[in-house]
């Protein structure tokens, strides 16, 4: 990728959108050449939302254009008819995610009702961790948007995060705390009663009461996701209804994948969703399925998320 300050601009030419950067060309295989207005700083991190100060202009879609033309951002809020109002509670549209100077995944389209599954599939580094972490709000898109039921996400992100329980690949177990004061730390947060109660029933619907009084550190890699894991059956679905996992059953025996497939349909039969990306064999009846690698250009070019998704 080459940073350029863009040459003087004819009379006839329009002139640049105010702090916005603009791709003067996109060809494959060959390099993004983008340019940038000289109030610009000399680098611009793209983390699937670009430069922080520039993060809620970058609402419109980059699409590859010829040579001589200039990207203009699409309108931030699609027209009423885009999508039917209440037909799905979680809805992407025209999603992009940009790390370093690769294009992950664009035009990324998905909608999800109370209720639904979502199943994540494709190659290494196609994506799957990156969308994950959209959804989760850990970053920006770099264009197109999320949507709850058919409001934009950005626009009530603390309400977003609330709604939500994401499980990544690390255990997020403390060592120095049992598995029940793990627990109890993250029911404590939730905002609803007997943090400790609810945390020792959500030890046993892992089977790991046992444990309970067992420092971290002594846990298993087995034990530990599975406590991570019981972080979802912490709060019902009506307090927490969108549950995030990626890979989560990396590291567990078949018990642990069948108790967690019992967690998950629960989940969704008392009006809850699950978005996750696995290649286990999970049961997760009447579930969509997103190839996320159809949206990629380049799925094989490494791993996007430093892991196997």
């Amino acid at each position: 990728m080459r940073f350029e300050t863009p040459p003087s601009r004819q009379p006839s030419q329009e002139p640049p959108f105010e702090g916005l950067p603009f791709i003067q060309s996109w060809s494959r295989p060959g390099p993004v050449h983008i340019s940038r207005p000289p109030q610009m700083p000399p680098r611009w991190p793209f983390l699937c939302g670009g430069f922080p100060g520039y993060a809620r202009q970058l609402s419109g879609i980059v699409r590859p254009v010829p040579p001589s033309g200039v990207i203009k951002p699409l309108p931030a809020t699609p027209s009423p008819d885009a999508a039917t109002p209440g037909l799905a509670l979680l809805e992407a549209r025209g999603l992009a995610c940009l790390r370093g100077a690769r294009l992950v995944f664009s035009h990324l389209d998905f909608q999800l009702p109370a209720g639904g599954a979502l199943l994540l599939v494709g190659h290494n580094g196609s994506g799957k961790s990156s969308l994950l972490r959209l959804l989760a709000g850990l970053s920006r898109p770099f264009a197109g948007g999320l949507y709850w039921q058919n409001q934009p996400i950005v626009e009530a992100m603390e309400a977003h995060r609330a709604r939500l329980r994401y499980a990544g690949h690390q255990d997020a177990v403390k060592p120095a705390l049992t598995g029940l004061e793990n627990l109890s730390v993250w029911a404590g947060l939730d905002g609803l009663p007997d943090p400790a109660a609810r945390a020792a029933a959500a030890l046993n619907r892992v089977d790991l009461s046992h444990i309970a009084d067992t420092p971290g550190r002594y846990l298993s890699a087995g034990q530990k996701k599975r406590v991570n894991l019981a972080r979802l059956a912490l709060a019902p679905a009506a307090h927490a209804p969108l549950w995030l996992l990626d890979e989560p059953a990396t590291a567990l025996d078949r018990d642990s994948v069948a108790r967690l497939a019992l967690l998950m349909a629960r989940h969704r039969a008392d009006g809850g969703m699950v978005v996750l990306s696995t290649h286990s064999a999970i049961d997760l009846p009447g579930a969509q399925v997103l190839d996320v690698s159809l949206f990629s250009a380049d799925a094989d070019d490494g791993d996007d998320d430093g892991d196997a998704a």
